[in-house]
């Protein structure tokens, strides 16, 4: 796996803003995969590809007397997503208090309130360094500071 330069977590990080809070903590979920036990991951590939195969099986015998609810469907995508979120608020929970000590001092907080390539790179590397992960989960300190802008970083330090 290639290890992603300063610059390219902070472009990524920067890409990531438009998005709401909701889905950089489902980005962060599904980045928290890669850590998690393989049953669960297989899990949802299995529930994935079991929908695939039944609209396959729906195209190649077309009159099978039904076909897979839509609406099941879009409950079971939208059961996932609702649990890749919620890993990703349990893992922001989880470091909240370390991140707090390192990020909520008024020159960090001034810096984020007009956030920049600059001051984002500056925001990657900050929580990069108090979180120590893996050059492998780097990518997750880009989604944090996304998190952490787009939610306010004053906000998370009350």
């Amino acid at each position: 796996m290639k290890e992603l330069t300063i610059e390219e977590l902070t472009t990524e990080a920067m890409q990531l803003l438009p998005l709401g809070v909701d889905e950089l903590h489902m980005i962060l979920g599904c980045q928290l995969l890669a850590s998690d036990k393989p049953k669960r991951v297989a899990g949802i590939i299995s529930y994935l590809s079991a929908a695939r195969k039944a609209r396959q099986a729906r195209n190649l015998y077309a009159t099978l007397p039904s076909k897979p609810d839509r609406s099941d469907w879009e409950e079971g995508v939208e059961l996932i997503c609702n649990e890749l979120r919620q890993d990703g608020v349990r893992f922001l929970d989880k470091v909240k208090p370390e991140l707090q000590k390192g990020v909520c001092n008024e020159d960090i907080i001034t810096l984020t309130d007009d956030i920049n390539e600059s001051s984002m790179q500056i925001l990657v590397m900050i929580v990069g360094a108090i979180l120590k992960m893996p050059p492998q989960f780097e990518a997750i300190s880009s989604t944090l500071a996304a998190v952490l802008c787009k939610s306010g970083l004053r906000d998370f330090c009350r």
